[in-house]
C-alpha cells in the first residue's frame, strides 16, 4: 500500500510567461548556468524544468534572431530541409541564430 503523501507535488503553471518570468528566468540561468534546468526551476516558482528550458530556448537565448526570416536563410532552409529533412532542431543547431520552433514555423507559414 503507498504510503500517503503529506505535501501535494507543485502542479507547473499553464498560459503566458510574465515578463517578471522571464527576467527572473535569465537571472538563474545566468547564476545556475545551463547544466542544471532543476536547479533553475527551483528559483521559478510554478514552472518546471522543462518550462524553463524551453522558454529560454525558444524566447530568452540572447543568441536568437527575433527578425521576420530573410529571403537568404529561407533559401537556407529550404535547401536544407531536402537534404536533412524535417529535423528542426538539428536545423536550428546547423543555422545557429534561429530557434527550432522559429524555422518551423517559417517553413510551415
Amino acid at each position: 500500500m503507498r504510503q500517503p503523501t503529506t505535501l501535494s507535488p507543485r502542479k507547473p503553471t499553464k498560459g503566458p510567461w510574465s515578463k517578471a518570468e522571464d527576467r527572473q528566468l535569465v537571472l538563474a540561468r545566468r547564476v545556475c548556468g545551463s547544466s542544471s534546468w532543476t536547479a533553475i526551476a527551483i528559483q521559478m516558482p510554478g514552472r518546471s524544468a522543462k518550462q524553463c528550458r524551453e522558454r529560454y530556448h525558444q524566447n530568452l537565448d540572447e543568441n536568437l534572431c527575433h527578425d521576420p526570416i530573410s529571403p537568404a536563410e529561407g533559401q537556407w532552409i529550404i535547401e536544407n530541409v531536402s537534404r536533412h529533412g524535417k529535423r528542426w532542431a538539428h536545423l536550428s543547431r546547423l543555422m545557429g541564430n534561429r530557434s527550432d520552433n522559429a524555422i518551423k514555423n517559417w517553413w510551415n507559414g
